[in-house]
């Protein structure tokens, strides 16, 4: 039966190195088979390193959304959208918009709109 492969820091170290430099998984694993201990299948280089690249990932994912909400509380609205549309449940569909009329006409206030669709109002009655 063959020996496991052990876990390595300095094929740990690489692959951080690897996610913080923004490789895919695949280049990744190719950059380390020159390494002592390196796994010899995607399956095993996961099962040793995914933890490792989870941590690099939350820590970089940590780090560019400090910035993104320091910018969007500094008044940046670029910063501001994205944050209310990616974590405030928040889209520019569900805003309110609200359209001035001239004529005096055309408004009904709520309680006459409800009670025209309750029919206890004629809404052709003179008040």
């Amino acid at each position: 039966m063959a020996q496991a492969i052990p876990y390595s820091k300095d094929i740990a170290n690489k692959v951080r190195r690897g996610i913080r430099e923004g490789l895919n998984i695949k280049q990744i694993f190719g950059s380390i088979q020159s390494l002592q201990n390196a796994p010899g299948s995607i399956q095993t280089f996961y099962k040793l390193y995914k933890g490792d690249m989870d941590e690099e990932r939350a820590d970089i994912v940590g780090k560019v959304g400090h910035k993104v909400i320091d910018q969007a509380l500094e008044g940046d609205f670029k910063s501001q959208e994205f944050f209310l549309r990616s974590r405030g449940d928040w889209s520019p569909q569900s805003t309110v918009t609200e359209v001035e009329s001239d004529s005096a006409d055309d408004e009904v206030n709520a309680i006459d709109a409800l009670m025209i669709a309750l029919g206890k109002l004629d809404p052709d009655a003179d008040e």
